[in-house]
């Protein structure tokens, strides 16, 4: 007798076990699809300064809204050929409120991103009609 009521008890705690271990499994996927579809996962930013002589582009792709932007940022000015830098950030979006671009003066501008943790980065570019020079400081 005690012998089917161990067997009968350890049956039980093992369905048991089993069914919370699905419970979670399906409230872990449920919660990371929840997490994943509210954000956008497509973004464009664009500035054109000197009298359209020199235009900055900002793209930026992520698979949900979890993960980082894949960004793309060109530059087309004057005669040269379009120049590009690709990076990953963390940010909430990209927009007026995390890109802001900086003109110092005709030829200089200075972009920066507002990232998640509330750092930013910060990128360099120098557009005249005898240079384009474009890079992270």
């Amino acid at each position: 007798m005690p012998h089917n009521y161990l067997q009968k008890y350890f049956t039980i705690q093992l369905l048991s076990f089993v069914r919370m271990k699905n419970i979670y499994i399906f409230l872990v996927i449920g919660l990371l699809a929840l997490g994943s579809c509210g954000g956008k996962t497509n973004a464009l930013y664009s500035n054109v300064y000197s009298k359209g002589k020199v235009k900055i582009t900002i793209t930026g792709k992520r698979a949900t809204s979890i993960e980082a932007w894949k960004v793309e940022m060109k530059v087309k000015a004057y005669d040269f050929k379009e120049g590009k830098l690709a990076f990953e950030i963390y940010a909430d979006d990209l927009n007026a409120e995390t890109v802001s671009i900086t003109w110092k003066d005709k030829h200089h501008a200075e972009i920066q991103f507002k990232l998640q943790d509330h750092t930013t980065r910060k990128f360099e570019l120098i557009a005249s009609p005898e240079q384009l020079q474009m890079g992270e400081i």
